[in-house]
């Protein structure tokens, strides 16, 4: 890791189940981190230690002690709500209403079931879009109220 400079190290809040595409990480300060290029790595770890890297003016992520590292780039305006109610995944035009009286819809066909009662729900422009992450699925969205 000698190209990379260390920023800070710190915790991912909650469960880690890897890389993929524009997956979200949420740090233990409140910080939201967007991956910002596919890679897909599977490791599941609850809250592990991180460290937040930069090379060439971008910024990385690193789970501690393993090798794989992704570009990220930090992300603001998170809106965190709850699904008011029951979330069973993507149907391709699902609509769900949040506890702060927000109503999202689906906007692009994705299917994928998934069963939760009033789980936590993050919604982030990604650049190309909204998307509502839930229970770890992601859909793109846009907001209908």
């Amino acid at each position: 890791m000698s190209t990379y400079e260390l920023v800070r190290k710190t915790k991912i809040d909650g469960d880690f189940e890897g890389f993929d595409d524009e997956v979200l990480f949420r740090f233990v300060d409140g910080t939201y981190w967007l991956q910002a290029q596919y890679m897909h790595w599977y490791h599941y770890a609850y809250r592990p230690n991180v460290n937040l890297l930069r090379a060439n003016g971008r910024f990385y992520l690193q789970i501690d002690g393993k090798d794989k590292v992704v570009p990220v780039r930090q992300i603001t305006d998170v809106i965190q709500s709850r699904i008011d109610g029951e979330f069973k995944g993507w149907e391709g035009e699902t609509v769900y209403t949040l506890t702060n009286g927000q109503v999202w819809k689906q906007c692009t066909y994705h299917y994928e079931y998934k069963y939760s009662y009033r789980p936590e729900a993050l919604i982030y422009n990604s650049g190309t879009g909204y998307k509502m992450q839930v229970e770890g699925t992601t859909a793109d969205v846009r907001r209908v109220k």
